[in-house]
């Protein structure tokens, strides 16, 4: 996501500038946050509208011009497989079979990766004391002042940039000069808003932004940030608005 060259990334009309992102979620996490989404249960993860949602996520970190681990790619081919085969009139058929073994496995893994995520989700929402330090005789722990605060995804930010700029792209004519953009450039905007305020709802982020190319390298700042945790992103409601304000090491620079 960060250049390693001294000239900083920039966003222009070429589009040619593409972006490593540090995604620690795989597909299977993806997989389940549309599940979660959609109130599905994973045995569900093969039905259309799952598959057609996983298309579209790839294809919106295209527009990004973000490059993701070809295990996303592996796992799109999976989804489309056994939907052509679920679509054959003839169950008889190995190939068929072979997709009945394809989905099995891919729901097993699923399921599999749901406990673990689930058991690692329930010992970060235990208290510091008690899960990391021990409690002398008669000691509480204390209260987690962010107890009622949700940890933002990358697919979460993802999907929130995707609705700005399809308001961008609902206002903007479709003739439109794309300015080129230094990536750098965007990151003192953001510390200075989020500075002033305390805390920014993300879309607010990019209220002055009038075209896409600013946007994407607001975004691209923002991940930036976020990474270096300069800038934290939570949600007080699942599935809620995004909120952003400044991070442990953003706070210590100011």
């Amino acid at each position: 996501m960060s250049d390693e060259s001294n000239t900083p990334p920039r966003l222009g009309a070429d589009a040619g500038v593409r972006f490593r992102l540090p995604i620690y979620e795989g597909p299977l996490d993806l997989l389940l946050h549309l599940l979660k989404r959609a109130e599905l249960d994973p045995h569900e993860v093969t039905a259309s509208l799952i598959t057609e949602q996983y298309l579209a996520w790839l294809e919106l970190l295209d527009q990004l011009n973000l490059d993701v681990a070809g295990e996303y790619l592996v796992m799109a081919a999976t989804l489309l497989l056994i939907k052509s085969f679920a679509m054959l009139p003839h169950p008889e058929l190995a190939d068929t079979e072979e997709a009945e073994e394809l989905k099995r496995d891919l729901i097993e893994r699923l399921l599999e990766y749901q406990r673990y995520r689930e058991a690692a989700e329930k010992l970060a929402e235990r208290a510091l004391l008690g899960r990391d330090v021990f409690a002398t005789p008669g000691e509480s722990a204390p209260e987690d002042a962010d107890a009622k605060q949700y940890t933002v995804t990358i697919f979460d930010l993802v999907e929130a940039i995707g609705a700005v700029l399809k308001r961008i792209a609902d206002k903007t004519p479709r003739a439109i000069e794309l300015r080129d953009i230094p990536v750098a450039e965007c990151i003192p905007r953001i510390m200075r808003a989020l500075e002033g305020a305390g805390r920014v709802q993300f879309a607010a982020l990019f209220e002055d932004a009038g075209d896409r190319s600013l946007v994407i390298a607001t975004f691209m700042a923002l991940l930036e940030l976020i990474r270096r945790r300069e800038v934290r992103a939570f949600q007080e409601a699942r599935f809620g608005p995004i909120f952003l304000e400044l991070g442990a090491a953003g706070r210590t620079e100011a």
